[in-house]
């Protein structure tokens, strides 16, 4: 059972949090919350899949323990696609910038696929954050990407809601509000005036 994780590079990664972070710093959060949500999903019983087109992330991954995807670069649908069709059995569809994502979440996640029952979750603003099955659908990321992705899963899908699969990490506001939240204590360094590397030096002086 395979959790299939799209990464762009992360040197590249969370432009829109420029207004909070500079490239360094945004490059490290990208990094860091790539490692959360890989180990959730490994913690909670699935094999890792990461899809990436970055030289870089596939070291990255491949030091993770996970499986490298070439991204065909066609954009997020077309990755996701790419990695489900290499990923024989059940498999889910996780984004890589969720802070809260735990192992609970995902051994929910993964009992459901174990019962034959699809799975999804929303974003926010109404995207699809989790996406599982075990046959392949047709996907449709983008605005309001989750009721089309609902509409095309068999019956019966399993909707996870909680806090830990919608939050992400699209802008400012919601480094500075997951920060304050339950599992969210890791992205403290990010909404601090120092770097995460002088809060980890102090920490150990």
């Amino acid at each position: 059972m395979h959790a299939v994780i799209p990464l762009k590079g992360f040197d590249v990664a969370k432009e829109r949090l420029a207004p909070l972070l500079d490239h360094r710093r945004r490059s490290s959060l990208a990094t860091a919350a790539a490692g959360h949500v890989v180990s959730a999903c490994a913690d909670g019983g699935f094999d890792l899949a990461v899809v990436t087109g970055d030289e870089a992330v596939a070291k990255w991954a491949m030091a993770h323990s996970a499986r490298v995807i070439p991204d065909p670069a066609r954009g997020l649908n077309a990755a996701c696609s790419a990695g489900i069709a290499a990923s024989p059995g059940s498999w889910i569809v996780v984004h890589g910038d969720l802070p809260l994502l735990d192992a609970a979440t995902m051994r929910r996640a993964r009992a459901a696929l174990v019962a034959g029952r699809p799975v999804i979750a929303p974003s926010r603003d109404g995207g699809t954050n989790l996406l599982g099955g075990r046959h392949r659908i047709h996907l449709s990321y983008g605005p309001g990407s989750f009721h089309r992705h609902l509409a095309a899963l068999p019956k019966d899908p399993y909707i996870l809601t909680g806090i830990e699969s919608i939050i992400e990490l699209d802008t400012p506001a919601d480094v500075s509000a997951a920060a304050g939240l339950p599992g969210g204590a890791w992205l403290a360094p990010f909404v601090s005036q120092e770097s995460p590397e002088r809060i980890e030096l102090s920490a150990d002086s």
